[in-house]
This record gives structure tokens, C-alpha cells and sequence, in this order.
């Protein structure tokens, strides 16, 4: 099986098997099984780690000193006094430092930049949230909060193991010719329970929200993740539309927004903003062509502004290396820091978030020579901003790397097929092997040319506040 056959795979198995329609206790249950179930053919076909899937432990997570403990604000709590606003819009939670602020490079640029009036909120992050924030008045809210307590609250019966492989798995297994191991079942089984069991709860506990906020529209991230997809489904009974920002550079070979016909998955988001034409066109998109609006991208535009005008003084080359949470980059790693001049050049691994409390199990080998960034102290742009080279195998900050004078290389390594709009866009070099990689630094003193202009759309954020108008345009709006 090769990587860019899996996407595809699945799309001509869940419409063969009609597995949208496939319940348990009379819960369509696939849309929520979809992601994780590709994560763990991406782990069992390519060795691409999903930790937080892994049920890796929030512990390492909540001590950090800027980490505050997941809690729902009061506000949300109490029945009283509306905040109605135009917009509800919920952040994409993982964020890096920039200066005295924690910021999401995904939403915060255009929650700041809104026109309408809005309301705010975020949800836990690995179990806490990351302040400060650079957003005033930010609301805070659990969608979990009082569910799954030891208090008999459950909306459904738990489907068991066997179940779980007589109704779906069987079919992965005979059509990809598999076998899932005991592990694999176990994470799939307690994932997928936890909104068989608890659908109808966390669905009240976005009710709260969203007859407080009142909102004509509501904006989130991720809708391919189980709490994301409830909330869709309660919008769409309340015929709230839906609007995702997209929070990564994705084409036709990610699972999570392609599929083989539109309408299969009545949990989408009614509108997607993505980042260009070119991703528009790439995509089989499972909502209609035109509710997908190419915005561009606010925080890459912004940074790139702010760190091209004060860029930092180093003594040597910088590489480097960004992670996608395969165990093969660490062969490269290890190949270019025993090889390369280092009193000319550095090598640094930045580290994907969900891999910064268990690296040392992936990278068992991985050279005393690599600066590990296992930290979110500075942003992704921070360090493109400051490298001369950026080497990865898929990633979107290889896509945002296009903002600064730096040489790409991607590395072809299962998934490198995610990055070939940014090889066909001539930003970017693409090598086979760690001595092509070593002789291509060596070699390609002129770098390539950076085409962004058609990697991102730009006056992004005037774009994303004209789009949301036109939107509002197009929909009427229920009382709720």
C-alpha cells in the first residue's frame, strides 16, 4: 500500500460498504470512527505516530507553568443574562509563545480582526489551556465537563470489541488485507465509545453555548474530530451555519476532506476557508465546490511582516527539520549531522506538539548533534524566519516556509505525496535519500525561488471578513 493509495482506499471502501449508514444502538457512527481509523492505518502502513490518539497521558502537559486546568466559564453556566453576537467562534487551541503571549497561528489574526461582533472560545487543550492570550475577554469552555463521571451518565450502551470488528473492522481487514492487533482494536473501540456513549451529553453542553452566544454563525477548526463533529450536528438542527478554517495545507491524499462523492457525511461544515486556489481545485471536497472560499492565510502574512523586518544574527547555516511523526526522519537526522560541516552549519528538529512528551520513544537514536525543539517558546515562523534550510517530508510549515528566503527540500519518505502542490509550485526540492539530501545542500548555493503568491491568497484577512458577509448574505436565520 502505498501512501498516496490510502486516501483513496478508504473513500471506495466507505462508499462500497455504505458505512455512513452503519449504527450502533441507533448511532451512525462511522463519521466519528473515520479519522481515528486512518490514523492507525497511517501508524500500521507508515510508522506515522498519532500520541494523542494513543491515550498518552495529559499529566506532562497540565504541570507546565503557563498550562491553567481545564474549566467551563461561569458564564456559560448561568442561564441569565445573553451575550448574543453575530459570531461564535471557537479557536484552534494549540498554541506557541510570541513575546508575553501564547497565540494560535490559525485563529487568532482574524478573532482579532473580525468586523461583526463576536464571541470567543476556547476549548482544553491536552487537558488545559495555554495563557496569557492575546485575546480580551476570551471565554473558556469544557465540552466534556460533567461527563463520563462515575455517576451512571451514559446516552448509550458502549460497543464492544467484537462488535466494533464484526461491523467494521472485518471490512479493513478483507479489503486492505490486514489484521488489526489486540492494541489497535482497544484504541479504536475506547475512542469511537466515547461519543456512542456520550453523543447527546456533549451535545447539551454545546447547547449551552450556543443559546448564550445566539450566534448568526458559527466558526471552528478540525471538524473531522469526534467533539467538532457533535457540534456540527447540533448546528445543523438548529440550521446554524457552519464555517471551518482550515488549520493545515491539505490536498487529495488526506483522508479527513476528501471523499468519492459530496453529501456522503452530513456532519461537514456548510463553508471551508482554505488557503488558495490551487488547494480549492486539488481537494475532493465532500460539500459543494462553491462553499469552499480561498481566503489565504492571516498569521502567515503577519509574522513573515514582522520577522523579515528584524531578522536575527547567527554564526552559522541553520537546518532545519520538520517533524510529521514518522520514525524515518530520524535516518536523515542522524545521516546529515555525522556528515556535515558542523562548525558551518546546525541542525534543529522541531518537533510536532503532540510529540513533545514522548519523542524519546519515537527517536530512540536519534544523534546528540540535533537540537530538539521540544517546546512551544517560539512559533513556527520563528524558526523558518530564522533557518536557511527547512527539510520535512509533510507538513504544512513547509507551505508557510514559502514566506522567507529559505531552501525546501522534501523528503520522499510515505506522505511526501501531501506536499505536491508545493513541488509543483517550484518552491520546494525533492530528494530520495540522505546523500541527495547532503550533496543538494552542499550543491544549491541559489536556493529556489518562492512562489507564494500562489501558495497563499493574500489580504487574507480582509478576504475571510468579506466572505463571512457574503455568507451571511446567502442563509436566512431561525430563532433559537
Amino acid at each position: 500500500m502505498n501512501y498516496d493509495q490510502l486516501c483513496r482506499k478508504i473513500c471506495e471502501i466507505e462508499d462500497k460498504y455504505d458505512l455512513f449508514h452503519l449504527t450502533y444502538n441507533h448511532v451512525a457512527y462511522w463519521k466519528y470512527a473515520r479519522y481515528y481509523v486512518y490514523r492507525v492505518l497511517l501508524h500500521k502502513f507508515f510508522g506515522i505516530h498519532t500520541p494523542w490518539l494513543e491515550n498518552k497521558s495529559e499529566n506532562d502537559f497540565i504541570m507546565q507553568p503557563h498550562f491553567t486546568q481545564k474549566f467551563t466559564d461561569p458564564v456559560f453556566l448561568n442561564e441569565d443574562s445573553p451575550i448574543s453576537r453575530d459570531i461564535l467562534m471557537f479557536t484552534f487551541n494549540r498554541r506557541s509563545r510570541q513575546g508575553e503571549v501564547y497565540v494560535s497561528s490559525v485563529t487568532d489574526e482574524i478573532s482579532l480582526n473580525l468586523e461583526l461582533s463576536n464571541c470567543i472560545v476556547e476549548v482544553p487543550y491536552n487537558g488545559g489551556y495555554y495563557q496569557p492570550v492575546p485575546i480580551k475577554n476570551i471565554k473558556y469552555f469544557d465540552p466534556w465537563e460533567g461527563i463520563g463521571l462515575d455517576n451512571g451518565q451514559k446516552s448509550y450502551t458502549p460497543i464492544s470489541r467484537g462488535t466494533l470488528r464484526r461491523q467494521l473492522l472485518q471490512i479493513f481487514e478483507k479489503e486492505l488485507e490486514i489484521s488489526f492487533t489486540p492494541e489497535e482494536k482497544g484504541i479504536l473501540t475506547t475512542n469511537i465509545n466515547y461519543f456512542i456513549l456520550y453523543r447527546q451529553d456533549l451535545m447539551a453542553n454545546y447547547h449551552k453555548v450556543i443559546q448564550k452566544a445566539n450566534p448568526k454563525l458559527v466558526i471552528l477548526t478540525t471538524s473531522y474530530i469526534g467533539e467538532w463533529i457533535v457540534l456540527i450536528e447540533l448546528l445543523k438542527e438548529l440550521k446554524i451555519p457552519s464555517i471551518e478554517i482550515l488549520h493545515g495545507y491539505v490536498d487529495d491524499n488526506y483522508l479527513p476532506y476528501n471523499y468519492k462523492k459530496q453529501g456522503m457525511n452530513d456532519a461537514q461544515p456548510d463553508y471551508i476557508f482554505v488557503y488558495s486556489q490551487l488547494q480549492k481545485d486539488q481537494v475532493n471536497w465532500g460539500i459543494p465546490k462553491d462553499h469552499i472560499r480561498v481566503v489565504g492565510y492571516p498569521e502567515g502574512e503577519k509574522r513573515s511582516r514582522e520577522l523579515l523586518a528584524h531578522p536575527l544574527k547567527r554564526s552559522k547555516k541553520r537546518i532545519t527539520f520538520i517533524s510529521n511523526m514518522a520514525q524515518v526522519m530520524e535516518k536523515y537526522l542522524n545521516a546529515l549531522a555525522e556528515n556535515i560541516n558542523l562548525s558551518e552549519y546546525e541542525v534543529l528538529f522541531k518537533l510536532h506538539p503532540n510529540e513533545y512528551t514522548c519523542w524519546k520513544e519515537i527517536y530512540k537514536n536519534l544523534s546528540q548533534h540535533v537540537q530538539v525543539i521540544d517546546h512551544n517558546e517560539n512559533d513556527i515562523h520563528y524558526y523558518l524566519a530564522n533557518s536557511d534550510i527547512v527539510v520535512g517530508i509533510n507538513s504544512t510549515a513547509l507551505f508557510e516556509a514559502t514566506f522567507y528566503p529559505v531552501d525546501i527540500y522534501i523528503l520522499q519518505e510515505d506522505s511526501y505525496q501531501n506536499m505536491n502542490l508545493l513541488l509543483k509550485s517550484g518552491a520546494a526540492t525533492l530528494v530520495s535519500d540522505s546523500p541527495g539530501l547532503l550533496s543538494s545542500i552542499y550543491e544549491n548555493s541559489a536556493g529556489k525561488s518562492s512562489n507564494n503568491d500562489i501558495i497563499f491568497r493574500k489580504n487574507s484577512i480582509n478576504n475571510v471578513n468579506s466572505e463571512i458577509e457574503r455568507i451571511l448574505g446567502e442563509v436566512s436565520f431561525p430563532s433559537i
